[in-house]
């Protein structure tokens, strides 16, 4: 290509750049962020919560930024890995639980122990009460968007029911953290640690037993086709979810998108999320009621639960302070005994 035309070519596109209308121009400039998790697009937080949310994004910054959702890792990885996609940078955004990496939430693994909220909505609200004094010391790495809590956790089995504490005897019981292993440990159940995409084969070829885990799952992932038994409002902590952002990504954004940010999320964003959680509790139960068996302790047994619970709780917490954490504090917060 001659000089002239090279240089004819370039004066042409800057040109016709100058000439653009204002707001493809001003597109050019825009930011996107990369929102990566495990969840498949039909999940309820998904549908009903992120995408909403980043509707809202681009209405609030008239399309200045924009969220690019990846479901199912399709950035590949394994869900354990999402926290350290944000932190590295890897993903602009994950939606992940800290209770994948355990090691890394402490504090966070506290408000797992049983008793800590009678429902969704009653633990994120407590969770953002006690954010600033004892848990953000878990997040320095990330922007905190959401944080919230699931709803009442269930046990999900196969072969037989659980009724009673006997019942938990030597079972194989799929764990979503080291937090609420120590709880199945507590109940003389084995704990199978397992991300939430490995249930549904695993319970359904025996290589667990049951699964502890939201009731809202059972839909989302659709564990009524392989789970026969369900014991729905035994005394389980429940898991803590969290929408992070890459904290260098966050910082550099422009003022005015980091207040878009900033308007959108927290905690009425994630009581959103606890909403729908809490919501879909309710229709998985009345699913699984169609089909399969729906149990709940009698009052007896729950108090038994809670007994064997009481030294797990207390264990917990002198790891906790020997570690240096403000546990007995927190743990007195959520109105527990240590």
């Amino acid at each position: 290509m001659s000089t002239t035309r090279r240089t004819f070519l370039k004066s042409t596109l800057v040109t016709a750049a100058a000439g653009l209308p204002w707001h493809r121009a001003q597109a050019q400039g825009a930011e996107e962020l990369k929102l990566h998790s495990f969840v498949p697009p039909t999940h309820v937080i998904w549908t009903d919560v992120l995408l909403p949310w980043g509707q809202e994004v681009a209405k609030r910054s008239n399309n200045q930024l924009t969220i690019k959702y990846f479901p199912a890792m399709q950035l590949g990885g394994r869900p354990p890995e999402l926290y350290r996609q944000a932190v590295q940078g890897i993903s602009d955004i994950i939606f992940s639980l800290p209770g994948y990496t355990s090691a890394d939430f402490p504090m966070m693994a506290l408000t797992e122990l049983p008793g800590t909220a009678t429902s969704a909505d009653d633990g994120t609200k407590k969770l953002w009460a006690n954010f600033d004094k004892f848990l953000s010391r878990d997040f320095k790495d990330t922007k905190v968007l959401m944080l919230w809590n699931s709803d009442t956790a269930s046990l999900m089995s196969k072969a037989k029911p659980i009724k009673t504490l006997e019942d938990m005897k030597g079972m194989k019981i799929r764990t979503p953290s080291a937090a609420q292993s120590a709880q199945l440990d507590a109940l003389g159940a084995t704990p199978i640690d397992m991300p939430v995409t490995q249930i549904y084969n695993n319970l359904d070829r025996g290589v667990i037993d049951a699964t502890m885990i939201p009731t809202s799952a059972a839909l989302d992932f659709k564990l009524i086709e392989v789970a026969k038994y369900f014991t729905i409002d035994a005394p389980l902590g429940r898991s803590p979810f969290m929408v992070v952002m890459n904290k260098s990504r966050y910082e550099k954004l422009p003022t005015n998108l980091k207040k878009v940010i900033d308007d959108t999320t927290g905690l009425s964003l994630s009581l959103k999320g606890a909403a729908a959680y809490d919501k879909k509790n309710h229709e998985a139960i009345d699913a699984a009621k169609k089909s399969r068996e729906v149990f709940s302790l009698t009052a007896a047994e729950r108090q038994r639960w809670l007994a064997a619970f009481k030294p797990m709780i207390q264990k917990q917490v002198e790891a906790g302070e020997k570690a240096g954490l403000p546990a007995r504090g927190l743990v007195g917060a959520y109105g527990l005994q240590s």
